[in-house]
């Protein structure tokens, strides 16, 4: 869009138009670069790779091992949470379209006032842009300290009683480590799947981005809570106080 503009302030002799054109078409350009690297992919790959054509399915794989998914009601996961220390919320593109931020910081507040430790691990690519979750989570007024990058909170995983997923998909999905013909493969992840348990607060099982399974959601430590992002955390957080 910023490169056409640009193009037409060419055409038209517009100096104005020509330099907002270059600078949005460069911020773009530089953004993709970002996105490029937190995806551990070439501009080429992203551009001309084949996302959502997959030779195998990790569900479908799974599914042949005679595994499912584990649901669990609002009321189930408020207990489990209401008696945990140590949590860990993933945010993702389900959050933003819901608008549950403020929500999420709600609940964590109210598992702070149960004597949880909360953290926030964020993925680069959650999202649509670089930033995209930090961006949100500050709106809500969530402390910067209590935000981990990806580095920094796969250490604590191993450790972490119960990590909920907040609408990501593709940045939590294992087989970006060991499917070799998955388009994610070699992405760098969240390794959420290393926690106790794992509540992962989606709509549907519908894949991300990507266009493929998550074979995070047939583990035997994840539990699935379908639902919209900010109705659940809204009933979740009622349920705790009950």
């Amino acid at each position: 869009g910023g490169l056409t503009d640009a193009a037409m302030g060419f055409m038209l002799d517009n100096k104005i138009q020509i330099i907002t054109g270059s600078l949005d078409g460069s911020s773009g350009f530089i953004l993709s670069i970002l996105m490029c690297r937190a995806m551990n992919r070439s501009m080429t790959n992203v551009l001309f790779g084949a996302f959502g054509k997959v030779q195998e399915q990790p569900a479908a794989l799974a599914a042949a091992a005679g595994k499912s998914i584990r649901q669990v009601s609002i009321d189930e996961a408020a207990e489990i949470l209401g008696t945990t220390r140590s949590i860990v919320f993933v945010p993702g593109y389900g959050m933003a379209v819901s608008q549950a931020q403020h929500r999420v910081r709600e609940l964590a507040d109210a598992l702070k006032g149960k004597g949880a430790a909360i953290r926030y691990g964020i993925h680069a690519v959650a999202g649509r842009m670089p930033g995209h979750m930090n961006v949100l989570l500050a709106e809500a007024n969530v402390p910067y300290d209590e935000l981990y990058d990806m580095d920094q909170i796969n250490s604590y995983f191993p450790e972490t009683d119960v990590v909920v997923v907040v609408g990501a998909n593709d940045v939590v999905n294992p087989a970006a480590k060991r499917v070799r013909a998955s388009p994610i493969f070699g992405m760098p992840i969240l390794e959420v799947e290393r926690a106790r348990i794992v509540i992962v607060c989606k709509r549907s099982l519908a894949p991300g981005f990507a266009g493929i399974d998550n074979e995070l959601y047939y583990n035997d430590n994840t539990l699935m809570l379908f639902g919209d992002a900010k109705d659940t955390m809204v009933k979740l957080a009622t349920a705790l106080k009950q």
